[in-house]
C-alpha cells in the first residue's frame, strides 16, 4: 500500500512540494500547504475516476490504489469479467489492445514504446510508489572519456520500464499523453478528440502532483541502521557493497552480492551518478521466459531507445527496438510488488536475488562498473535468503511507516474520510505482516505478534463511531507498530 488518502483542507507543507510546477503551488507560505494539499486531492479523483472519454479505464485500472498501485496475476483473478482492464475481452473493436492470456496469467500490458508501427512489447505495471525518490536522470559520468552509461538522448525523467516512457520532453507531468493514448482509446486508430481525449493542463498537473504524494518521499539511510536479527543484518551487509574485492590482482567471488552500485540504499539510484541508472542486466537473455512460451511470437523488448537492433534476448535471432537497457526500479517496495522485472519473468523475491547467479546477467553489461569492475554474482543459497529477508524487513518498515502516518490523518479526519484512510492504514499494515511471513522463515515473531494485534486494534477503531475512544484505540495501534519497528531494528542518530 502507499500513503493515498482523501486530502483534508489543511496540513503542514510537504517534503516533494519543491518538485511541483511553481504555478501549481500558492505562493504564500500560509496558503502553500493547502493548495498542495487541495491539487493533491484534485489529482487523486482524476487518476481514479477520470476515463478521458475513452473505453472506461482510468489511471487506476491498472495503477490499483489498493494494491501499491500496480497488479499482479493474483489481483487480477479477483476481478469481475465486466472490469475495465478486460476491454479487449468484450469490445470488439478493442481485441488486439491486449493479449488477454498474457494479462490475466502473467500481469502484463501490451506497450508499443517503440511506436504505433512496431511491434507491441510485454510489460509488467510498475508501481508508483517513491517517485520522488526514483526520476532524477543520470549523468554521464566520466572515466577516462566518454561512460558507459551515458545518453545520447535527453529526457526529464526516468521514467517507465525503459526509462524513456514518457512521450514530449519525457516528464512525469506528461506521462498521462501517452497512457491515455496507449492504454484508453475507444478504437485502435487513437484518434485524438475522437477516440479519446487528451488532458488539461489542470489535469497534468494535478496527476503530477497526485503521483509524486505516494509512498515515500527520500530514501532511507542504510548507515544508520542496525538489524536487530543477524540473518537480515548479515543480508544488509551482502547488499551493500558495490563490487566485488579483489586479492592478489584476483576477483572474489561469492563474499558480496554488489546490489549498492546500483541500489544505493536498496532505493533506485547509482551509488556513482546519485541517479536513476538504465542498465542491461541481461533479463531478455534469460532461457525460456514465461510470456513466450504462453506466446512464441512475441517481440523482444529492447528497453530504452528506439533504435533498430538484431540477435536480441534468448534466442538471438529476433530484432527489436532499442539498446538493451531498462530503468532500475526502488527496492524497499519489492516484496510487497511480486513479479519481478520489467515481464514478470521472476515469480518471487527470493527467485528474483537468485536471477542474478546465473549468466544472463553475469555475461550482461551490467555485470561490470562503469569504470569497468567486476560485479558479478555467485551466492549461495542461505546468502539469498539473507537478502531477502533483508528486503522484506525494509519493506514492512515502509509499511509500519505508511500505516502510522495514514491513522494519524485519520484521527484528524471524520465520517467517510476518516473510514477510508483508515482502511488504507489498515492494508499497510497488512502487508507488514505478509511481508514479513512471505519469506517463510520469522527472523521477527514478537514484532509479527504485535502487528496482529494493532491490526485487531485498527479493525476495532474502523467499527467505532465514539472519536475519542477510536482515536485511543489508534494510538494504542500506532504504539505496537512502533515496538514492532523497535525489534527489527536499531537506528542511529
Amino acid at each position: 500500500m502507499s500513503g493515498d488518502a482523501p486530502a483534508p483542507a489543511a496540513g503542514p507543507a510537504l517534503p516533494f512540494a519543491f518538485l511541483l510546477p511553481k504555478a501549481a503551488v500558492a505562493q504564500t507560505a500560509g496558503t502553500d500547504a493547502a493548495s498542495l494539499e487541495q491539487l493533491i486531492a484534485r489529482g487523486r479523483q482524476i487518476f481514479v475516476e477520470e476515463t478521458f472519454d475513452g473505453n472506461g479505464r482510468t489511471c487506476a485500472t491498472c495503477h490499483r490504489p489498493d494494491n501499491n498501485h500496480t497488479i499482479d496475476p493474483r489481483y487480477i483473478a479477483k476481478l469481475p469479467a465486466s472490469d475495465p482492464l478486460f476491454v479487449a475481452e468484450y469490445n470488439p473493436d478493442l481485441k488486439d489492445l491486449e493479449k488477454p492470456a498474457l494479462l490475466r496469467q502473467m500481469g502484463l500490458i501490451l506497450a508499443n514504446v517503440d511506436g504505433f508501427d512496431k511491434p507491441g512489447v510485454m510489460r509488467s505495471v510498475p508501481h508508483l510508489l517513491a517517485l520522488p525518490t526514483s526520476i532524477d536522470v543520470e549523468v554521464c559520468v566520466e572515466h577516462g572519456g566518454k561512460g558507459d552509461f551515458c545518453e545520447d538522448e535527453a529526457f526529464a525523467n526516468a521514467l517507465g520500464w525503459s526509462g524513456d516512457g514518457s512521450p514530449g520532453t519525457g516528464s512525469l507531468r506528461e506521462f498521462a499523453l501517452g497512457a491515455i493514448t496507449q492504454h484508453m482509446p475507444k478504437t485502435l486508430n487513437r484518434i485524438p478528440q475522437v477516440d479519446f481525449r487528451l488532458p488539461t493542463d489542470e489535469e497534468l498537473t494535478a496527476l503530477e502532483a497526485y503521483m509524486l504524494s505516494l509512498g515515500r518521499t527520500q530514501d532511507i539511510d542504510l548507515s544508520k541502521l542496525s538489524f536487530n536479527s543477524p540473518l537480515v543484518q548479515q543480508g544488509k551487509l551482502l547488499f551493500d557493497v558495490k563490487e566485488n574485492p579483489v586479492r592478489n590482482g584476483e576477483v572474489i567471488l561469492g563474499e558480496t552480492a554488489n546490489c549498492n552500485g546500483c541500489h544505493q540504499n536498496a532505493g533506485a539510484n547509482s551509488s556513482t551518478t546519485h541517479a536513476n541508472p538504465t542498465r542491461d542486466t541481461g533479463v531478455e537473455n534469460m532461457r525460456t521466459p514465461p510470456a513466450f512460451l504462453l506466446d512464441p511470437t512475441l517481440a523482444v523488448d529492447g528497453g530504452f531507445g528506439k533504435e533498430e537492433r538484431v540477435s536480441c534476448g534468448f534466442s538471438q535471432d529476433h530484432t527489436c527496438y532499442g539498446n538493451g537497457r531498462f530503468n532500475t526500479p526502488p527496492l524497499v517496495e519489492a516484496a510487497d510488488t511480486a513479479p519481478f522485472f520489467h515481464n514478470n519473468s521472476v515469480n518471487t523475491l527470493e527467485e528474483a536475488i537468485a536471477s542474478y547467479n546465473g549468466d544472463s546477467f553475469n555475461q550482461s553489461p551490467g555485470a561490470k562498473t562503469s569504470s569497468g569492475k567486476d560485479r558479478r554474482v555467485k551466492l549461495e543459497s542461505s546468502q539469498v535468503t539473507a537478502i531477502a529477508l533483508f528486503l522484506r524487513t525494509l519493506n514492512a518498515l515502509e509499511n509500519i511507516r505508511s500505516s502510522n502516518s495514514l491513522s494519524r490523518k485519520s484521527m484528524d479526519l471524520r465520517g467517510r474520510n476518516a473510514k477510508e484512510t483508515l482502511k488504507l492504514a489498515m492494508a499497510d499494515t497488512e502487508d507488514a505482516i505478509e511481508v514479513l511471513q512471505g519469506g517463510t522463515l520469522l527472523p521477527y515473531p514478537e514484532a509479527l505478534a504485535r502487528l496482529e494485534e494493532a491490526l485487531a486494534l485498527e479493525k476495532k477503531a474502523l467499527h467505532t463511531e465514539i472519536g475519542p475512544l477510536r482515536n485511543l484505540r489508534l494510538h494504542k495501534a500506532i504504539a505496537l507498530k512502533l515496538q514492532a519497528k523497535a525489534l527489527m531494528v536499531t537506528e542511529q542518530p
